[in-house]
């Protein structure tokens, strides 16, 4: 019996047929047909593949769309989407926050403050902080500019999700800069953090009395870079100048700068008080000389001044040793101890000032949400005894000078605060030659 081997087709035979025609031309050897069939199927999987680049291109055009029109939606229309997208990397893919005052509409100043908010897509069912835009006008509500309660500059460290040993070394944000453009260095514009910059656009004449357009535009993400903070700054610089337009306010100059504004890289960290410039010189004027026992702060965080800046900050700080130093040998019963007060409880004071249409606009907060408006051409203490002021006149216009101590640190700032306080409102309104200067009376105010 003779046994035939089982014949199994070679793959790479021309003759091969489906139905009646081959599969592929006979290139006449094994090896070209090979190389035939390889190419195929090459090209099979390019035109796969390109199908699939194609919806993916399709999906993000979509998305981006998509993102394009929350964003104008959100913002009133007032900001470039496609910058607005272009931050922390770049993204196709945002939502508008779904909360009543996550967005806004601009038909007249009566539709303000207005503020939108634009969350990063990530993966299904999640989002993060991207960008947000408020928008208010003068006069306002007149809690625009809050002192007290509300600063407490070092929360995010305390509350963190690491432990801080020295909680006052490095503030949460850094101290606002004022924009500083070539053709007129005073600041008188705006300011900008780390993270954040407001426009100003002051109205020669408007509808409704309204003497001011503010805007200011944020980074909602940590590490914000250099050139995401000057798209920030261009953002809001754009939509002060949209608003003022939109709710008939006219600018008392066109926006005349063509270059980018000076910028100083931001900066939290607190400095040696005893040598502080700029914003804080007037503390380290104060101190010099003073015994380092007394419990002020020894720690500054300045800020460059601008000349006609209508805002104006310094934040000081005891650090550890300053407050052991301090310490009372025998605390009252019921105060807090020393730990806590390292740990949860600094002591801090920041001193500012507004001018100009900003000083009506001044409210202190306390906790428990008590409210103590800030009057211009007045004088006093907060109800819950965390803010005391000052006010003056300052090139014709309001000013009004505050000072702020945490809670913890009253009593033992008390014995120096009329001296600190007055000092600093003295040197203040004697740089900015002001007049008409009214200071909190002895009742208000302790004394030594």
């Amino acid at each position: 019996m003779i046994l035939h081997a089982e014949h199994t087709p070679d793959p790479f035979d021309p003759s091969r047929t489906t139905g009646s025609r081959p599969l592929l031309p006979d290139r006449g050897s094994r090896a070209r047909n090979a190389f035939n069939q390889l190419t195929a199927v090459i090209a099979v999987f390019g035109i796969g593949a390109s199908g699939w680049g194609l919806w993916l291109e399709r999906e993000e055009y979509e998305d981006r769309q998509a993102g394009r029109e929350h964003i104008t939606k959100a913002c009133a229309g007032l900001v470039n989407p496609d910058r607005v997208l272009g931050l922390n990397g770049g993204t196709a893919r945002v939502i508008s926050g779904s909360d009543a005052d996550d967005s806004f509409t601009l038909d007249s100043a009566e539709s303000l403050p207005g503020r939108c908010v634009i969350y990063r897509v990530g993966a299904p069912g999640t989002s993060y902080g991207h960008f947000a835009l408020t928008v208010r006008t003068n006069p306002g509500d007149g809690g625009a500019n809050p002192v007290g309660n509300p600063l407490r500059p070092f929360e995010e460290r305390i509350f963190g999700d690491v432990e801080v040993e020295d909680v006052t070394r490095v503030a949460d944000h850094a101290p606002e800069y004022p924009l500083d453009y070539p053709v007129e260095d005073d600041g008188g514009l705006g300011h900008y953090d780390d993270d954040s910059a407001t426009f100003k656009v002051t109205c020669a004449s408007a509808k409704d009395g309204v003497t001011s357009v503010n805007v200011r535009a944020e980074a909602d993400y940590d590490d914000v870079s250099f050139r995401d903070l000057q798209t920030v700054i261009e953002l809001a610089a754009g939509a002060a100048y949209e608003a003022a337009e939109r709710v008939g306010c006219t600018p008392d100059g066109p926006f005349k700068h063509t270059s980018f504004p000076r910028l100083w890289i931001p900066d939290a960290k607190l400095k040696e008080a005893a040598s502080a410039k700029e914003s804080c010189r007037w503390y380290a004027e104060f101190v010099g000389g003073l015994p380092d026992d007394t419990g002020l702060p020894d720690r500054a965080r300045p800020a460059p001044v601008g000349e006609h800046g209508f805002k104006e900050s310094c934040l000081l700080a005891a650090s550890p040793a300053q407050v052991e130093k301090a310490w009372p040998e025998a605390p009252e019963s019921g105060s807090l101890r020393l730990d806590q007060v390292l740990a949860h409880s600094p002591w801090w004071l920041q001193t500012d000032s507004f001018f100009g249409d900003e000083a009506r606009e001044v409210v202190a907060e306390a906790f428990g949400g008590d409210r103590t408006p800030i009057r211009p051409g007045t004088a006093g203490r907060s109800d819950r005894g965390a803010v005391w002021w000052a006010s003056s006149t300052c090139d014709g216009e309001p000013a009004v000078h505050t000072i702020s101590v945490s809670s913890s640190y009253t009593d033992t700032l008390a014995p120096s605060l009329r001296a600190l306080f007055q000092s600093y409102v003295d040197r203040i309104t004697a740089r900015r030659d002001c007049t008409d200067i009214k200071f909190p009376t002895s009742a208000a105010l302790p004394s030594e």
